[in-house]
C-alpha cells in the first residue's frame, strides 16, 4: 500500500467509527427503560423492520407458512442478509435488527472519502463523510434499531456515484463494470431504489453524449449501464455486462457500431424498465389524495403518513444538511463543484429526489444528505483555494471550520448540546442547535409484546388479525399470525378496517371482517375492489354495507379471526376514521367528527382534560368562548385484580360525551360517532355482542376478541 492509500484507509476507519458511535447513541438512552426490553433484548424502533424480521424468521425458523405477503422469501436483501448472518454466526435476529442499521449505514463514509481521493483532496472527502454519515435525515432513518432498507438507501447510490465518476474520470471499463453490478443489486437491497438509479443513469448518458459525443468510451458506458438498468432477470444482466466488458477489452469495435449497439441496449432499458411509469407513479402516489380502483375513490394512504406529509421549507433543509445556513452553503458549493467538474451534474438526481420532500414528505430528504455534505465542504475547499491559501495550515483550517459549521446542528440533533436559550430559539429556523436530542421509543413496549406472545399461544399460523396497518408487521413477528392490512398493503383495504373499527353496528364489523378475510384467503389480493365492484364497475357501497350489517351471514372459514384493539390506537383514531368517512362512489368526504384526549388535572371546581376545562358543577366543557354540555359521563378504571369497573351516566340530551379513564390518568371527549364506535365500545367499556364476539385477551394495553 502506498502512503496515500494508508492515509485513505485510516481516514475511512476514523470516519466509520465516528458514524457508528453516533448511530448507537440511541441504545445507551433506550437501555435505561425496562419497558423497551422483551426477553432481555432491546427491541427496535421502526415497525417496518418487523417485515424483514419476519422474512428472516421464515428463512431461519421456517415460520409464516400461511402468510400471503411473505411468498418471495429471497426477494429482499435486508431479510436474506439478516437470516444468513443469524444462521452462520448464531446471532439472534432481534440483535441483528438492532445493530445492522449503524453497521451498514456507516459504510457510506467509504464512497464519500473515495470521491475525495478521486479528485485529489482526501480531506475534502473525509470531512464530507463526517457530515454525510450523521446528517439529520440519514441518521433518523439509520440509527440503531431503525431496521429497514434505509440503511442501503443512500449508501449504495453514493457507491454507484463513485464508480460512475471514477469511470468517467479515468475512462475505465472496470469502474463501469463495478458500477453496473452495484446498480443491479441496489433494488434487491433497497426495493424503492429504481427511480434513483434510473435518474443517475439517464443523467450519466446525457452528460457523456453532450461532452464526449465522439468518444468510444461514451458508448461503451451506455451499453454496459443500459443492461444494468434493464428490468430483466438479474443473472442474465450480470452475465451480459461481464461478457460485454470482456468483449470491449479484447476486441476493437468501430465507433459507428458502438453507437448502434448502445442505442439498441438503451432502447431495451427504456422499454423493459418502464422508466416514465415508475418515476411518474412515485410522484403521483405522493402528490394525490385519492386512490382510484374500478371507479371507486379511496383515500391515498400517503396523505396521512406523517413522514410523507408536506413539511416546511426550513425542516426540509434541516433534514438534508442540518440547517438553512447549511443548505445555502451546500447549493453554492454544488454549483461551484459542477462548474469545475462537470460530471457532478450526475448527482443532480439525488438533489432532485431530496427536494421532492416539499411534495412527498420528509422521507425523500435522506437521498440528498451525502451529496449535500460533499457540496457543502467543497464550498470551503473552494474558498481556501480562492483566497490562495498556500500555507498548508490555513488551507486545511478553513475546511475544518466549515465542517464544524455544517456538523454542529447534526450532532446536536443526535445528542443535544445546550440548554434552551432566547438566542438559540431566535435562530432555530436558520441554524438549529437542539437542546433535546432526537430520541424515539420502541415500536411496542414489553407489555404489548407479552399480549402478542399470549395470542401466539392461543392461535394458529393460519389465523388473521383485524387491526390498523401500523401494527401489522409486529403482529406477524411476535404473534406469528396474519393481517388484512400492513405497512406495505395499505390503500384500498384501509377502508374496510376503518369501517370495522368505527362503525356503531357490531354485526357489520363482524360480517365485514369475515367476508374480507375469506376473499383475501381465496384471492391473495386487495379485497375492497372485489367487494365493491362487479365486472369492473362500482356497486352502491352504502347499500352493500347496510345489507351485510343486517344479515346473519353463514361464512365458514378454516381459521380464526381476531379483532385486535391496542390502547395506543387512540392516538390515530381520527386518522383511521378518515379512511371510511367518505363516499367511495363519488369521493365526497362526510362531515368531520370530534375526538379529543388529554391528561386529567383537577384545579378547584374545574377538571382539565389536556387544555380543555370542565366545569364540574355545571357539567360544561369550555372550548375557548364556546360552551358545550356533557351529554354522557362515563368513568372506567381497573381494580387491583384487573377487573374493569365502569359507571355511565346520562347528563343531558345534547353535547359531547366524556370518558374518564382513571387507570390511565387520561380522559376522552368524543361525539356520538366515536363514542358508539366498535373501538371505543369494545376497548373502553368491553361492550360486545356475545353472539358475534368472544373475548380472548382483555389487557389494559391491548384487547383482543375472536369473531365467532
Amino acid at each position: 500500500m502506498t502512503k496515500e492509500n494508508k492515509m485513505v484507509l485510516g481516514l475511512i476507519i476514523v470516519a466509520y467509527i465516528f458514524s457508528y458511535l453516533f448511530h448507537i447513541y440511541w441504545i445507551g438512552w433506550a437501555s435505561n427503560y425496562p419497558q423497551f426490553f422483551f426477553h432481555n433484548q432491546l427491541m427496535i424502533n421502526n415497525p417496518d423492520g418487523y417485515f424483514f424480521g419476519s422474512e428472516a424468521q421464515k428463512i431461519v425458523e421456517h415460520l409464516h407458512k400461511y402468510n400471503p405477503r411473505l411468498t418471495g422469501t429471497y426477494s429482499y436483501g435486508t431479510a436474506v442478509i439478516t437470516a444468513y448472518l443469524s444462521k452462520f454466526f448464531h446471532i439472534s435476529i432481534d440483535n441483528l435488527m438492532l445493530y445492522l442499521p449503524p453497521i451498514i449505514s456507516s459504510l457510506v463514509v467509504i464512497p464519500i472519502i473515495l470521491i475525495g481521493k478521486l479528485y485529489k483532496n482526501i480531506y475534502w472527502g473525509f470531512f464530507a463523510a463526517l457530515i454525510g454519515s450523521i446528517g439529520w435525515s440519514y441518521y433518523n432513518r439509520t440509527l440503531a434499531g431503525y431496521y429497514d432498507t434505509d440503511m442501503f438507501s443512500a449508501m449504495l447510490p453514493m457507491l454507484i456515484l463513485y464508480f460512475v465518476l471514477a469511470s468517467i474520470k479515468h475512462k475505465s471499463l472496470i469502474f463501469i463494470l463495478l458500477g453496473g453490478i452495484t446498480t443491479i443489486f441496489y433494488p434487491w437491497a433497497y426495493d424503492q431504489g429504481l427511480s434513483i438509479v434510473y435518474g443517475m443513469g439517464i443523467l450519466s448518458f446525457l452528460y457523456l453524449l453532450i461532452f464526449n459525443f465522439k468518444d468510444e468510451f461514451t458508448y461503451k458506458f451506455i451499453a454496459i449501464f443500459s443492461i444494468a438498468l434493464m428490468d430483466i432477470n438479474w443473472e442474465i444482466r450480470v452475465i451480459a455486462i461481464i461478457g460485454l466488458f470482456y468483449l470491449f477489452k479484447v476486441k476493437k469495435i468501430e465507433l459507428k457500431n458502438l453507437q448502434i449497439l448502445s442505442g439498441i441496449l438503451f432502447l431495451g432499458f427504456f422499454i423493459t424498465g418502464n422508466v416514465f411509469g415508475i418515476i411518474l407513479g412515485k410522484i403521483l402516489s405522493y402528490s394525490t389524495s385519492t386512490q382510484k380502483a374500478d371507479g371507486l375513490q379511496f383515500l391515498n394512504v400517503n396523505r396521512t403518513i406523517s413522514e410523507a406529509s408536506h413539511i416546511p421549507w426550513n425542516i426540509v433543509f434541516d433534514r438534508i444538511i442540518g440547517s438553512s445556513v447549511g443548505i445555502v452553503i451546500s447549493i453554492i458549493g454544488y454549483i461551484l463543484l459542477v462548474k469545475r467538474y462537470k460530471e457532478f451534474i450526475i448527482a443532480l438526481s439525488l438533489w432532485g429526489i431530496g427536494f421532492f420532500a416539499f411534495v412527498g414528505g420528509l422521507r425523500f430528504t435522506v437521498y440528498a444528505v451525502p451529496i449535500a455534505a460533499i457540496s457543502g465542504v467543497y464550498f470551503f475547499v473552494w474558498l481556501a483555494e480562492k483566497w490562495k491559501m498556500e500555507n498548508g495550515k490555513w488551507k486545511i483550517l478553513i475546511p475544518i471550520f466549515g465542517t464544524l459549521v455544517l456538523l454542529l446542528p447534526n450532532i446536536s440533533h443526535i445528542v443535544g448540546c445546550c440548554e434552551n436559550s432566547t438566542f438559540l430559539s431566535s435562530i432555530q429556523k436558520i441554524y438549529p442547535l437542539k437542546s433535546r436530542p432526537y430520541l424515539t421509543p420502541t415500536t411496542f413496549n414489553k407489555n404489548e409484546v407479552k399480549v402478542l406472545e399470549q395470542l401466539k399461544d392461543k392461535s394458529t399460523p393460519k389465523d388473521y388479525a383485524i387491526t390498523w396497518w401500523d401494527y401489522g408487521y409486529p403482529i406477524w413477528y411476535y404473534a406469528h399470525i396474519n393481517t388484512l392490512i400492513d405497512g406495505g398493503k395499505h390503500n384500498e383495504d384501509n377502508f374496510l378496517v376503518s369501517k370495522i373499527l368505527t362503525t356503531d353496528n357490531q354485526k357489520l364489523a363482524a360480517n365485514l371482517s369475515k367476508i374480507s378475510i375469506k376473499k383475501y384467503v381465496e384471492t391473495n389480493t386487495t379485497v375492497a375492489p372485489q367487494l365493491f365492484a362487479k365486472n369492473g364497475k362500482p356497486i352502491d357501497v352504502s347499500n352493500y354495507l347496510d345489507k351485510i350489517g343486517n344479515e346473519n351471514l353463514n361464512i365458514k372459514l378454516n381459521r380464526n379471526i381476531y379483532l385486535m384493539l391496542p390502547y395506543r390506537m387512540f392516538n390515530i383514531l381520527p386518522t383511521i376514521a378518515y379512511f371510511s368517512n367518505r363516499d367511495l362512489n363519488n369521493g365526497n368526504v362526510y362531515r368531520s367528527h370530534f375526538l379529543y384526549q388529554g391528561n386529567i388535572r383537577k384545579k378547584g371546581n374545574y377538571l382539565f382534560i389536556g387544555k380543555i376545562p370542565l366545569d364540574l358543577k355545571r357539567g360544561i366543557l369550555f372550548f375557548g368562548r364556546n360552551k358545550v354540555p356533557v351529554k354522557t359521563l362515563a368513568m372506567v378504571q381497573y381494580s387491583k385484580s384487573g377487573k374493569l369497573i365502569k359507571k355511565v351516566q346520562r347528563v343531558s340530551q345534547n353535547g359531547l360525551n366524556l370518558i374518564l379513564m382513571n387507570s390511565y390518568g387520561r380522559a376522552i371527549i368524543a361525539d356520538d360517532y366515536y363514542y358508539n364506535s366498535t373501538f371505543i365500545q369494545m376497548f373502553v367499556f368491553e361492550n360486545y355482542n356475545k353472539n358475534l364476539f368472544e373475548p380472548v385477551i382483555l389487557n389494559p394495553v391491548m384487547k383482543i376478541y375472536k369473531i365467532k
